[in-house]
């Protein structure tokens, strides 16, 4: 009689080998995390976010949306390359990163996140900006896109499913986060991406991962380290994804498409179904040797393709 096979374990989180130390990081890291930055915030809808900014007002405006419990940190590797000729704005959405949280969130306030703090961090002062959104951070690039796009030269979607209507996702994702552990390095040791893959990139990890993290006092007194997005983001967020037709027809402005080449989430099959509803006109980029996390796993590749297709030549 044969046997199922027992579950493979679950691998190990990929910071627990450092202990709390920082991986290595190659010498254009540390340049890119030198190059200046300014910060601000901006009050939406009596929230406040946060964003922060490279390059010099004047220049032309591209801003960054980051993905899901993420934080504009993901982008440090990114940025800094794209700063020499763009004021280049990223931002943490209401519930994520350092911006405050929210009773109930809506894509239509996340696009007027977006607004307001490419508008505080002058990425609108040499007019239309391009926005790039990655993960969830697409869908909300997609929603400002079709509702003020034509404030927008044009967006890019980064590894964001585009499924038929009756394979997209019918709920939000678990709800995680909340538990408060004693130390940093006891928080940082459980930092995983979400979905969850390898990456090579172990610097990155640990860079983002520091930067999520928050120091709360317990109702008893004692002191401890969270996550700093909402752990009810999902359970609150409002939003029914429009099917793809009418994300189409709704566009204001131009859209290029890229994923991971070995992404699980724009697998082949969505990707076709991606090219046929969007057109043939559309860009589409996939980067090879990525997975969902394109940004993580070839930070300098993406940054070449948008340094080419958010330069004067695309716009």
């Amino acid at each position: 009689m044969s046997q199922k096979a027992a579950a493979s374990p679950r691998p190990p989180a990929p910071l627990v080998a450092f202990n709390g130390d920082r991986p290595p990081a190659p010498d254009w890291f540390a340049k890119a995390l030198a190059v200046p930055t300014e910060r601000g915030t901006v009050t939406v809808e009596g929230a406040t976010i946060h964003w922060k900014a490279w390059g010099q007002r004047g220049n032309a405006g591209l801003i960054l949306v980051h993905g899901g419990v993420a934080h504009k940190d993901w982008w440090d590797s990114i940025a800094p390359f794209l700063a020499d000729t763009r004021r280049v704005v990223a931002l943490d959405l209401s519930g994520m990163g350092d911006s405050d949280h929210r009773d109930r969130y809506a894509m239509e306030t996340y696009a007027l996140e977006v607004l307001a703090s490419g508008e505080a961090g002058g990425a609108f002062e040499a007019g239309k900006p391009f926005l790039v959104g990655h993960s969830f951070g697409g869908f909300v690039s997609l929603a400002t896109a079709m509702e003020h796009g034509e404030r927008l030269q044009g967006i890019a979607v980064l590894d964001s499913p585009v499924r038929p209507r009756d394979e997209q996702r019918r709920s939000s994702p678990p709800s995680r986060g909340g538990m408060i552990y004693n130390t940093f390095e006891a928080a940082l040791a459980r930092f995983r991406l979400l979905p969850e893959q390898g990456c090579d990139n172990a610097f990155l990890l640990d860079h983002i991962a520091r930067q999520s993290l928050k120091q709360v006092t317990r109702p008893d007194g004692s002191e401890g380290w969270t996550w700093k997005f909402d752990p009810k983001l999902w359970d609150k967020l409002d939003y029914n994804r429009p099917p793809p037709a009418d994300i189409v027809g709704a566009l204001k402005t131009r859209i290029a498409l890229f994923r991971g080449a070995e992404s699980r989430l724009v697998n082949d099959e969505v990707w076709a179904f991606m090219r046929e509803t969007f057109g043939p006109q559309t860009t589409m980029v996939s980067i090879p040797q990525a997975e969902h996390h394109l940004i993580l796993d070839q930070p300098i590749a993406v940054a070449a393709a948008l340094e080419v297709l958010t330069g004067p030549g695309w716009g």
